[in-house]
């Protein structure tokens, strides 16, 4: 039975309090306010609460969601972020999403789980959308912000998870940054511009173009760069992989990724002296800005009517180049670890004027309509028509083989003097170096 009792209080905030046992063994006394009336009520509802818990009516989990609905929602996040840290995330990333969800709230002006709506939160990135926020920076947000909404859930601190139907944007209609991949011939001269360039933002030009070549040759992203260790490289298995951790992969799982032979041939000298459990590659985090030196020292531009190139345009290439190459699309969405094929072929991929005229040459030819009145056409694959210009009987065609060329200066391992090394005239070929099916 409830008990109602008046104390004086400290401080003046004297008033009623009820006393109830929730149940056997566990007495609990609330302060009530100073009007009777209101006290009695309550005592009666706390009292009728308490039975209806003993005898199973009102589940435990109801306690547990009033509670937390209690707690102000940015209390919540400091407990979803100690989450994130403790399955392993790396700072940066809990820093990122934390701040994601974080700008979210206060535009949506929401301090509790129950004001956590589909409609606040689309009103909250419009707010940030007209504050000059790319589709894919709101994308992002939107990520962070269900990522908390559903933990809340699965950490028993909601009834339901309020965002789960809340879709993305469309990132294809935003006039943002649009990146394009770089051609055989631009990734030639790139590799050769940083190998033979001077340091930069505390890396070697070999070791940049180790950098590139790497980036290029398994699609890993800066961050998954930079946690490269000597220990991340399995050179001498068959086929020979690199690993990046959980923590540090964009889909927070453990990721090996097969190397190229070519690479795999002129990284193990790069290797040797590297300390163990020590990063080989200080990738700084101004990647866009040392990249854009060595593609001005190569004469690449940075900006074509195709997009945009930097750092991240590596990875592009990578995709790109897998999907010229011919191999299936599942294949070619598990080499990028994409969630789904759509994101490989429709962000990823780029195709250039070559490409489309190099599949115009696999189409097999025309015959002609009358074979009788024009002689025999010539309906080979690729082959020429006839009445079309003919080349002269032995005279040969000129053939621009400027891709089969590229090469890259190999002996990048071998770096115990950094200064004065002299540019080694043995060379690889760039599709031993970052082509996967090599």
């Amino acid at each position: 039975m409830a008990s109602i009792f008046k104390r004086g209080g400290r401080k003046g905030k004297g008033g009623y309090f009820i006393g109830y046992s929730e149940r056997p063994g566990l007495r609990k006394t609330v302060y009530a306010g100073r009007d009777l009336a209101a006290a009695q009520a309550l005592a009666r509802k706390l009292e009728a609460n308490a039975m209806l818990r003993r005898e199973g009516v009102i589940a435990p989990k109801a306690d547990a969601h009033g509670a937390a609905e209690a707690k102000p929602l940015r209390a919540h996040l400091a407990d979803f972020a100690k989450a994130l840290r403790d399955r392993g995330n790396t700072e940066k990333h809990v820093a990122l999403t934390q701040g994601h969800v974080e700008r979210v709230l206060t535009a949506a002006k929401v301090d509790r789980i129950s004001e956590l709506s589909p409609s606040r939160v689309q009103d909250a990135l419009a707010t940030l959308r007209g504050g000059g926020r790319s589709l894919t920076t709101c994308n992002h947000a939107l990520r962070a912000v269900k990522s908390f909404s559903k933990w809340l859930v699965r950490d028993g601190r909601a009834g339901e998870d309020a965002l789960a139907y809340m879709a993305a944007f469309n990132t294809a209609t935003d006039s943002g940054l649009k990146r394009r991949a770089l051609s055989d011939p631009e990734l030639g001269s790139l590799f050769r511009a940083a190998y033979e360039g001077p340091p930069d933002l505390g890396m070697a030009g070999p070791d940049r173009a180790m950098l590139y070549a790497v980036a290029v040759g398994t699609g890993f992203r800066a961050n998954e760069l930079r946690s490269l260790t000597p220990e991340s490289f399995a050179l001498a298995a068959t086929p020979p992989t690199v690993t990046v951790a959980a923590g540090y992969s964009k889909r927070r799982r453990r990721d090996v990724q097969p190397l190229p032979r070519g690479l795999a041939e002129v990284l193990g000298p790069w290797l040797v002296g590297k300390p163990a459990g020590a990063p080989v590659f200080a990738v700084p985090h101004l990647s866009a800005q040392m990249i854009r030196v060595d593609l001005g020292a190569a004469e690449i531009a940075e900006e074509t009517p195709e997009g945009f190139c930097d750092f991240h345009a590596l990875r592009h290439t990578f995709v790109s180049r897998l999907v010229r190459s011919g191999i299936n699309v599942k294949l070619c969405q598990e080499l990028a670890r994409h969630s789904t094929p759509v994101l490989t072929l429709g962000r990823y991929t780029h195709v250039d004027m070559q490409d489309k005229a190099l599949a115009l040459t696999m189409v097999p030819a025309l015959e002609a309509p009358d074979r009788t009145a024009r002689g025999t056409a010539h309906a080979t694959h690729g082959g020429p028509c006839d009445g079309l210009p003919q080349a002269p009987d032995g005279a040969e065609s000129e053939v621009d083989d400027s891709g089969s060329g590229l090469r890259i200066l190999a002996r990048i391992g071998d770096l115990a003097e950094r200064e004065g090394f002299e540019p080694s005239e043995e060379v690889i070929p760039l599709q031993r170096i970052s082509n996967p099916l090599l």
